[in-house]
Formats: C-alpha cells, sequence, structure tokens
C-alpha cells in the first residue's frame, strides 16, 4: 500500500497527463489516509477547479486552508474562484489576508491589484500588476496577471478611443498550473 505522499505524487503526474479520473482517485486514496494533509486538498480542490466543479473546489481549498493557513497560492486561487463565481464579499477577505500577510511579495502585490479592481481603482491595479509581474517566478502566475493586466490596459485604451475592449473580463479566474510552486514536500 502507498503512503498519502505517494499518492500525491501519482494524481500529480496524472493531472499532469490530463487522465482526471486517476488524479481523482489518487487524491481521494490520500486522503483517506491523511484525511487533513493540506496538500492533498490543495491539489483535490485544484482538479476540481480543473474540472469546473468550482463550488467543491472552493470546499477543498477551504478546507486546505484550515489546516495550513500560510498556503498562499491556495488563497488567491480562492479568492480567484470567488471573483469567477460572482462572490467578491468572499473574495476581498481572501485578498487582504494576502496583502497583509503573504511571505510571497509577488502573490501580496496581485491581492493588492485585485482589492484596487475590487475599489474600481484601476490605475493603482494596474500598478500593482506590474510590480508583481516584475517580482513573480512563476511562469504560470505570471503569464495569467499578465493577461489580465493587458485585458485592464485595452479597456483603458478603449476608453480613450485607442483600440477596442477586449472580450476577457478581468474577474475570470486563471487557475493555471500555479502547482508547481507547491510540490508535496516544499
Amino acid at each position: 500500500m502507498l503512503d498519502a505522499s505517494e499518492y500525491l505524487h501519482l494524481a500529480i503526474h496524472a493531472s499532469n497527463q490530463e487522465n482526471h479520473h486517476a488524479a481523482l482517485t489518487y487524491l481521494n486514496q490520500a486522503l483517506e489516509q491523511e484525511p487533513g494533509n493540506a496538500s492533498v486538498l490543495y491539489f483535490l480542490a485544484a482538479e476540481h477547479a480543473e474540472l469546473g466543479l468550482y463550488d467543491r473546489a472552493c470546499q477543498s481549498f477551504e478546507e486546505a486552508l484550515r489546516y495550513d493557513p500560510a498556503m498562499d497560492t491556495a488563497r488567491f486561487q480562492l479568492a480567484l474562484l470567488y471573483l469567477q463565481l460572482g462572490k467578491p464579499e468572499q473574495a476581498q477577505p481572501n485578498f487582504a489576508y494576502l496583502q497583509d500577510g503573504s511571505a510571497d511579495e509577488s502573490i501580496k502585490a496581485f491581492a493588492e491589484a485585485y482589492l484596487a479592481l475590487l475599489d474600481e481603482q484601476l490605475e493603482r491595479a494596474e500598478e500593482k500588476l506590474a510590480a508583481g509581474l516584475e517580482l513573480c517566478s512563476n511562469e504560470s502566475l505570471r503569464n495569467d496577471m499578465q493577461r489580465v493586466l493587458t485585458v485592464l490596459q485595452e479597456g483603458k485604451n478603449a476608453e480613450e478611443g485607442q483600440g477596442p475592449v477586449a472580450d476577457e473580463p478581468v474577474s475570470k479566474v486563471f487557475l493555471g498550473a500555479y502547482r508547481d510552486d507547491f510540490e508535496p514536500g516544499a
């Protein structure tokens, strides 16, 4: 019998191969062995989000954060997911938590950007996104936040009569493959 860490690695591999059924099976097997394993819960949430099971993803992200409140990537993804679900009142405290206490300066800046967006301070949001992009070492996160910045800039340009408005809403969640930042045992 495998241990929870081994099941988690198998789940990550299966997910990278887009074998979501196997990934979910491995994650559930890991949770049977270690029900409070924050890493497993985090990946279960990411897998649910990947499959469009957003309510389940929120539940698993929240549970992972109960076991490990310092999982900044999970908290950031949860806040983005709440925005996508049209629940800014639930996203806001998660972004505020990251703004005030994240150890990752890029996530801190991105959280500040989203708080500015929620307050309709578009210029401040652009500044914070740009600052976060300079600090961000996670390629998937950087790419997603660059898309958000581009949408903001295109929207501003369209208002000024300088170009078309982007089709993509700023609140769209980009869960991406932030998993690389939170490998088990890291």
